[in-house]
Formats: C-alpha cells, structure tokens, sequence
C-alpha cells in the first residue's frame, strides 16, 4: 500500500537533517560527482521534473526492517558512513529505496560541502538565455569573474554567491527574499540591469527551494503480517527493480544489496573488510565470486545470491578474511606481488590459494594469515609455486578454445580437482594432469621453441629478477629492426622474444637508437651491469649482427636457464 506526498524542498532537508528520512542497508554509496550536484540545482531552478522519491515507511517502537545510516552532509572521498543496528524505532522513519543521490546532492548542495568545496550560485546567471550558474569551489576567489557570453560576443561579469549561506539568510528571515537581495547588493557597485537580475534569481532561488512543493514522495508502508525476511527481500527486489533506471546500478550493485538486505554484516564486509585486497585484483565482483567457490559451488552467478551465502560470509568473516591475507602472503614471498598488482593477471589462481588456505581446518584464522611468513619446509609453498608460475607462463587463465574458457571450464576443473584436497598438500601435479587430459597446450617442460607462445608480461618480468614494472613503450630490440631489415630478416626473426629487452624509452629514442649492439655496449660506463641484467650471451663474437642468428639461440637458451631456475 502507498501514498504520495508533495514537499518544499526545504521541508525534505530539515527531515534528513533529522534523521526521518534515512538510508537503509541496502543502498549504495554516494556516486554522483560535483557535475551532476551542480547540474541538478539547474534544473530545480529552471522547473525541470527530476522524478519521484520512493521511500518505505517503518514504525516507531519496532525493531526496525533494516539497519541504516544517515545522509552525508559533508562528502569526502574514500569515506563511507557505516550502517548503525538500533533495537527499536524512537520515531517512524523513512527509508529512502529511491532517490538517495537527488536527495544527497541537495543535502550537500544547500547545507553541506564535497571534497571541503562548497556549492556557489552566480546571481548575474540570466536564465531566461543560458543555464543557471553553478559550481563548487573552496572559495570564492577560485571562480572565474568573467565568463563568455552566450550567443552573443564579449564577456559579462560573475556574481557568486555561497548557496548554504543563501539558503541560511532566506529561512532566517522567514523567505523575505527583498531583505536578502538589499543586504547582498548594497555594498556592490552594480548597474541597474544587474541588480535585476540578482533579485530576480533569489526570488525564483527562494520560491523553488523554500516556498514551491517541488518534491513528489511516495510512501510504501511495510506489511508487518509477512514475517522480517519475507518484507527484507520484497524492498530488496523494489530496490533493485527502480534503480534500472536514473544512476543505474550494475549488476555487482544489485547484488550487493541482496546481501546486504538478508544481513547488514555484509556491508561492511564488501565495503571496509575486503577493500584492502583490491591491489591483488579482489573486487567486491571477485570476492562473492569467492564465497561461491569456498562453498564448492562453480556454477553460481551474481545474480542468484541468497540467504545461504549471507549466513556464510556471517560465520566465516575473519577466516575468509585471513585467507585473502595469507595469499597475499603468498605474492609477497614468491615476488609475484608487483606482477599481479601492477599488471593485473588472471585472479584465478588466488581463488584457489584462497581456497586451499580457507579449508586447512587444523588451522587457526591467525596460522593461515601466516602460512607463507616461513618457507622452510613448507611443501605447500612449493606446490602452489610452481602450479602458478608454470599455469601463468603457460597462459592457462588467459586460453580459450578446445572447450576450455578460464573462467568457466577452468574454475570449474580446478575446483573437481582441489576440493577433493582439503587438509592435504596442494595437488600441482593432479592439476596438471588435468590440464594435460583436457587437453590443454600445456607442458611442464620450458623449451627454446615454445618462448613465443608463452606470456609475454611473465617472461619478461622473471628475466628482469621480478623487479621491473614496464610500460609497452620501454620494450626495445637488442639488435635494431632498421638494421635487420637491411639484412633481409623477416618480422619474426626480428620481433622474436630472444631479441626484446626493457629499456627506458628516453634513452632508447636519444642515446641507443639504431646503434648495432657490439657499438651500443662499447659506449656503456657500467657494460657488465648490461650484459648480467639483460641476460646478453658473453661471447662477443655475438654481438655483431652478421652473427645474429646465433645471438638469438644463445639468448633463448639463456632465458630458458632463467626460467628453468625459478622452478628447481
């Protein structure tokens, strides 16, 4: 059952400020940017319909349906106002299912700031000719004092004035909008045309925010018959249901609100607990995706999470929690950690490290989060080493075809496989016999002739010691491709694995250029440095060009040295 109500704007703030409109559990955080806080105060001013509120009525002296949270006045990046548990209702409230950002963007606007910037209003705004002027600053002297003229030529001046303080002076004086204008112009040096159009904006600022019902509620009243979970998931599906349209909300979004909605520990979990694992590729999507696989379930999608999961992620928080830290432990101590935060790599094999850590029962949560502080006789370790650095080289998550897709065919193998190896040492050799049956292009050996087909980002980042992040552009030819051209030799002889290095591209445009390799390494101070870092072959013979085929083979063999001695 629902009722519509119209409300002077000026009315919905003083309850928001109250806290009778509220935000429940299920609402995401703030989106909207300064662009579309400024743009909304436009269309107030100019009349324009920005749509109805939906807000869901709960009742005093109950428990309440949700936990919630308050408005943000002052907004702040990175800073998220946490929902509060409250045992009963001192006073009905509203739940704002509908309009959160509409509503926060006047909030801020008229009473608060964003980013420590405020909202100011150019009173010469001529709004019957361009837009009403609007804008953040954190003072006045950061705005510009003249702007272009539209549809016309020349400039005219700016007249800012601070909204909250505009807002404040109008209820001060009960909407006397004549006092306010006499007060702000009597000091300036105006011309008549001027002061007309200032009044004529307070006037029209003062009607559509203090005076005119410019905003249309409806109100949906709980049935209190249906029990609190049966009421939790019908908002739930209204809120998914209205938020398809205005700032949508993408999948990952609704979902989170599902969770939320079944249990508010949630929010906190996908919004305070897991954002530390972002810089190994944990997202809020890869971590449900997460609670999916630690209950050996593969085939489950955002879109079908229930109550089960919320009861999981309840009972198992801090283990899940200290098993995303105890792989990340695992990054840390291999040097695969600058690899996946920089390069951002498949996240399937932290699923499965996750995994496998998650169920090592006869651990404590604090034991799992530092599992990998101590290599010494940790057979684990070696494992799941070598099972990542053969499955990354051998760009097993990043394959398709042969009915093999990474992240369905794969997760779901991977996991026939490690679920039946809970407690027990990580099964590498079982997965690759998986691989191997499947059957994917996949060896354990590392071959001279297989380096083109392996991961490029991979190879390059062990040969440079784990060490160097690289842009495209540092990639460079040892042996200059002008140069091999002239030769004869053809763009696969020449853009071969053997013959790229990692050269700042400054040095590489200004000092290196074309140079032949023997004239490039007689010109370097520091040329043993070179030769060990770039993995060069020694013999000097191969440095000229005319002797390049043979460079080429010495330098694979060398590389594959390098990546052989990384597994051994």
């Amino acid at each position: 059952m629902s009722q519509w109500e119209s409300l002077r704007l000026t009315d919905v703030l003083d309850r928001i400020r109250d806290e009778v409109y509220v935000l429940p559990v299920i609402q995401r955080k703030l989106v909207w940017n300064e662009e579309k806080i400024e743009n909304i105060f436009d269309s107030l001013l100019k009349g324009f319909s920005f749509g109805a509120i939906m807000t869901l009525r709960d009742m005093r002296d109950r428990e309440p349906l949700f936990e919630f949270r308050p408005f943000i006045k002052d907004y702040s990046d990175g800073v998220f106002i946490f929902s509060r548990k409250v045992e009963k209702l001192d006073k009905d409230i509203y739940y704002v299912i509908d309009g959160q950002q509409r509503l926060s963007a006047f909030y801020i606007g008229l009473l608060g700031s964003y980013n420590s910037k405020v909202l100011f209003f150019d009173l010469l705004s001529e709004w019957k000719k361009d837009d009403f002027l609007f804008k953040f600053a954190r003072e006045k002297d950061n705005l510009k004092k003249e702007i272009d003229v539209v549809d016309g030529n020349g400039k005219r001046r700016t007249f800012w004035k601070e909204v909250k303080n505009l807002y404040r002076e109008l209820k001060e004086t009960g909407g006397e909008y004549i006092e306010v204008y006499e007060s702000i112009v009597d000091s300036e040096e105006l011309s008549d045309e001027e002061k007309e159009t200032i009044k004529g904006n307070i006037e029209r600022f003062r009607d559509k925010v203090l005076n005119q019902p410019v905003i249309g509620l409806n109100i949906v009243r709980i049935n209190r018959k249906k029990d609190k979970m049966k009421n939790r998931l019908i908002a739930v599906e209204l809120f998914k249901r209205l938020n398809q349209g205005g700032t949508k909300l993408d999948a990952l979004e609704l979902m989170a609100s599902t969770l939320k909605g079944l249990d508010s520990i949630s929010e906190e979990f996908l919004y305070k607990d897991i954002k530390e694992f972002e810089d190994i590729g944990f997202s809020q999507d890869e971590v449900i995706k997460l609670i999916f696989l630690l209950q050996d379930n593969h085939r489950k999608n955002l879109t079908e999470i229930d109550e089960k999961d919320s009861l999981f992620i309840r009972k198992n928080r801090n283990r899940i929690i200290s098993a995303l830290k105890g792989t990340r432990q695992f990054l840390y101590a291999s040097k695969l950690y600058d690899f996946y935060s920089f390069y951002k790599p498949s996240i399937i094999p932290l699923y499965f490290i996750t995994y496998h850590l998650f169920h090592k029962s006869e651990l404590k949560d604090e034991e799992i989060e530092k599992y990998f502080s101590n290599l010494e006789n940790n057979l684990d370790y070696k494992l799941i080493y070598k099972w990542i650095y053969l499955s990354l080289l051998n760009r097993v998550f990043r394959r398709r075809g042969a009915g093999w897709t990474a992240y369905t065919t794969g997760v779901r193998k991977i996991l026939d496989v490690v679920k039946n190896y809970k407690n027990k040492p990580f099964p590498t050799s079982e997965l690759f016999e998986m691989y191997e049956n499947h059957p994917l292009d996949f060896s354990q050996k590392i071959k001279s002739e297989w380096l083109e087909d392996y991961d490029f980002d991979f190879v390059m980042y062990v040969i440079y010691d784990k060490t160097r992040k690289f842009r495209k552009e540092d990639i460079d030819h040892i042996q200059p491709k002008s140069l091999l051209e002239k030769r004869g030799f053809g763009s696969e002889s020449i853009n071969t694995i053997g013959n790229l290095q990692l050269i700042d591209h400054n040095i590489n445009r200004r000092e290196k250029r074309d140079k032949e390799l023997k004239n490039w390494i007689e010109s370097l101070e520091n040329k043993n440095e070179y030769i060990k870092k770039h993995l060069i072959p020694k013999d000097e013979e191969l440095w000229s060009i005319k002797n390049y085929k043979n460079f080429l083979k010495e330098r694979k063999k060398m590389i594959v040295d390098k990546l052989l001695r990384e597994i051994q």
